[in-house]
């Protein structure tokens, strides 16, 4: 029998491997997002430029940025009848997207702090493909109160490891900053985790257990009894992140940066 996975989120994120034409620059996450009736692709803004956020500055040894993503995509085999025997029902097709359109970028970034929010939103419709947006009703996902200490889950490919077929190794952490305040003045906050690299663009669900009462509500009849989740944004790196020994803060943009980026629809500017 096929192996079933039964963990909605798993099917979130997808890995991406970024190039310039045929030559491998690195590998990233991604996942979809909806609003309204569209679907984006998010990921960082650094995945998609090759460039530091804050400095500018080219990130891969040899000056290279990148002009295509692989997407690394999961569809239904038994639907084309190719299910082998004792196989995943899952099946990964690897998709090239240009990242240029007649030389003009096809992501949007922050309206009003560009890269410096190293987020981006690339309008793609989600096809037939297995994946879950990360907002998607289909997550069952409660408004769980976000404050510091509290649990969250980062999702991704650290060091292009996966969790088995193609699936995401689950990276805890706890929120380590105020969520209520915008850090720098920017739509972030900071999480406690070792992540690593290509989990960059990976999405972040915080977690609550036990008796949870919803944002907005106070009374008993409004708690929830067990596990309850909310997605919280998308990672981007961490503090340190040269020295295993400093804090290993990573940085999480808020859910509200991507809204931001997707009702901007400001085009990104060329990294070529």
């Amino acid at each position: 029998m096929p192996i079933e996975i039964k963990e909605k989120i798993s099917w979130v994120p997808f890995k991406i491997e970024l190039k310039f034409d045929g030559i491998d620059l690195g590998i990233g996450t991604a996942f979809f997002y909806l609003s309204g009736n569209d679907s984006y692709i998010i990921t960082n803004w650094h995945n998609v430029t090759g460039r530091h956020p804050e400095t500018g500055k080219i990130l891969h040894k040899d000056l290279a940025v990148p002009n295509k993503l692989v997407l690394h995509i999961p569809i239904d085999q038994a639907k084309k009848n190719e299910l082998p025997s004792g196989e995943y029902k899952a099946g990964w097709v690897s998709k090239e997207m240009d990242l240029y359109e007649n030389d003009v970028p096809v992501w949007y970034e922050h309206p009003e702090h560009k890269g410096r929010v190293d987020a981006v939103a690339i309008p793609v419709g989600m096809g037939n493909c297995m994946l879950k947006a990360a907002n998607s009703d289909e997550l069952d996902l409660d408004n769980v109160v976000v404050r510091p200490s509290l649990d969250v889950f980062v999702l991704g490919y650290p060091r292009g490891l996966t969790g088995g077929a193609k699936f995401p190794i689950w990276k805890r952490g706890s929120i380590a900053s105020e969520p209520e305040i915008d850090l720098d003045k920017m739509p972030k906050l900071y999480i406690d985790t070792a992540t690593r690299e290509g989990m960059s663009g990976a999405p972040v669900y915080a977690q609550d257990k036990g008796y949870v009462v919803p944002e907005g509500k106070s009374g008993p009849k409004d708690a929830i009894f067990g596990q309850c989740r909310r997605f919280i944004g998308i990672y981007s790196g961490r503090l340190g992140a040269d020295d295993d020994f400093k804090a290993q803060l990573g940085i999480v943009w808020k859910e509200k940066a991507i809204v931001q980026i997707i009702q901007g629809k400001t085009l990104g500017e060329s990294s070529l």
